[in-house]
């Protein structure tokens, strides 16, 4: 028998345990290799915005809410500041974290806090004063010629412990604050870690493991023969290797410690840059000067995964504003034994084209750019307009996104300087996809769409043998029978503009007939269309 403060008792209990069985996020990989993300058990991708530096407080963030809205993401990034949850040792404040996380879950909007610890872009400024005024106890990293730098060495035994300490109280507290929630959905682990100033640390200690053997297990993992760090990478890679090395697992200690407490997904960013990479070329690219020595760029990446296992994703920083470099950083990041995440990018016109190469050529899983809270009182900066645009229009469709790039149906057709059309192909179509089309009103003269830089982007998924979603901007499809299929041409025999909801499609406009007798046009304000064809 059950009694009256028995029914209150699981009144309180039962909405906690069936929030509780919400699945944690989880990356998972199909038959044919491709990542997928899945958040409350269902396909997602993350449209995020990141915070800039100094904004992660309560107040900040507040502010910051109607810009959010605007840009129609469904994920923010934040960091979380050493110094200010862990001001004295041992004494966790985490009251701020709770109130940001509180005022995103109400925003209908996932978390992905930023730990900005030992490293953040490869110096120490956001680590506590009790860390930065103990360097006896906290080793910074000594260079070639014998001096301090502001940066802590991945050597130091009483810095991995105190770092792994308190990003372990941090993983605790989101259990304990957010389990049954599952706002936060995945951490980042330092942030754009590395050794700025040197290549290697030069400290007695460190030198001596420099000049002794390469750890068996990393030479076993890598394939290659024992030796020192000279004789196994030689001379152009040794220190870095080494860098690498100590770094990498310094920060997998930590997010090991992080997952027994809470397994949450884990990535690690990336400031550019690399030995012969031409990822970074406005400086010297070379580790410690024109990027972080040790951090998981591209020309090390096997390093990492050699030795940092129980981090998740490692995920670009992308601000190249080059189309053909841009390109060949997804390529290099989208791997066998690596999801691609854009977790930082630039706002504008470019980087709104270039997020459709990332869903469409490399299945990526999520795509943020940096410094969305400008501070605009009425809606998105105008830096961020276009990939607020292209947010609205797919943001409908992340599922059969998702099931599309799973089944590999899902192509980009994107416009560059001197680039005013693509073709992709399909099992029974071609498609041709001419960016600026000329538009025609009724008696009028026919008017180029778009913006005087290049804009056209367009997403083409082929949802069964004839039947196509797409979705893009500033573009004119059109579409033909499979070359050498014997058909002649081709007619769209149904075409609708739309939104899915609740994962079930809407129609809001029909398009057939003059719409879309010489092809589907993507209007400057973009469109999701779903189009039936027939050969003949």
């Amino acid at each position: 028998m059950i009694t009256l403060r028995g029914l209150f008792v699981l009144a309180a209990v039962l909405p906690l345990a069936v929030a509780q069985n919400k699945p944690i996020a989880q990356i998972s990989k199909t038959a044919s290799g491709v990542y997928q993300l899945s958040v409350d058990g269902k396909p997602f991708i993350i449209l995020g915005g990141q915070v800039n530096n100094p904004s992660a407080f309560p107040d900040r963030m507040r502010r910051a809410w109607p810009e959010f809205k605007a840009l129609h993401a469904n994920t923010i990034e934040f960091p979380v500041y050493w110094d200010t949850i862990e001001p004295v040792e041992g004494k966790f404040d985490f009251s701020g974290f709770d109130e940001i996380v509180r005022g995103l879950r109400q925003q209908n909007l996932r978390a992905i806090p930023l730990w900005f610890g030992t490293w953040k872009n490869g110096a120490m400024d956001y680590t506590p004063a009790w860390v930065k005024s103990n360097p006896t106890r906290f080793p910074r990293v000594i260079d070639s010629g014998g001096k301090p730098i502001r940066v802590l060495s991945p050597h130091g035994q009483a810095t991995l412990q105190a770092d792994r300490t308190a990003y372990t109280a941090l993983l605790n507290h989101i259990k304990e604050f957010d389990q049954a929630e599952r706002t936060v959905i995945m951490m980042q682990v330092e942030n754009e870690s590395g050794l700025l100033g040197s290549v290697r640390d030069y400290s007695p200690d460190a030198t001596r493991l420099f000049n002794g053997p390469v750890p068996a297990p990393f030479v076993a993992a890598l394939k290659k023969k024992p030796g020192t760090w000279t004789e196994v990478f030689g001379p152009r890679m040794a220190e870095e290797a080494f860098t690498v090395y100590y770094l990498s697992t310094y920060i997998d200690t930590v997010a090991k410690a992080g997952k027994a407490v809470y397994p949450l997904l884990t990535y690690c960013n990336v400031w550019m840059g690399g030995d012969n990479t031409n990822d970074n070329f406005d400086v010297w690219d070379r580790p410690g000067e024109g990027y972080p020595s040790g951090g998981p760029v591209s020309h090390v990446i096997d390093l990492w995964k050699a030795s940092a296992h129980d981090i998740d994703i490692i995920g670009p920083d992308i601000y190249h504003q080059s189309p053909i470099i841009y390109r060949t950083i997804l390529g290099r990041y989208h791997r066998p034994d690596n999801p691609l995440m854009v977790v930082e990018t630039g706002g504008g016109m470019n980087f709104a084209r270039y997020m459709f190469y990332a869903l469409g050529d490399h299945d990526a899983i999520g795509f943020t750019p940096y410094g969305v809270d400008t501070g605009a009182t009425d809606g998105i900066s105008p830096r961020f307009a276009a990939v607020a645009a292209n947010f609205g229009v797919i943001g409908s469709a992340l599922p059969v996104i998702s099931q599309l790039q799973a089944a590999g149906k899902l192509k980009a057709a994107v416009e560059e300087d001197f680039i005013r059309s693509r073709t992709v192909t399909f099992d029974n179509y071609d498609v041709f996809v001419h960016f600026r089309p000329a538009v025609r009103a009724s008696g009028l003269a026919p008017v180029v769409t778009g913006p005087p830089e290049p804009s056209g982007r367009a997403l083409v998924g082929q949802l069964g043998p004839d039947e196509f979603l797409i979705m893009g901007f500033d573009a004119e499809l059109v579409f033909r029978p499979a070359w050498g299929s014997h058909y002649t041409d081709a007619q769209f025999v149904e075409v609708e503009e739309g939104v899915y909801e609740n994962g079930v499609w809407k129609r809001t406009e029909i398009r057939n007939g003059n719409f879309s007798d010489r092809g589907i046009v993507l209007p400057s304000r973009g469109a999701m269309v779903k189009a039936k064809a027939i050969r003949y």
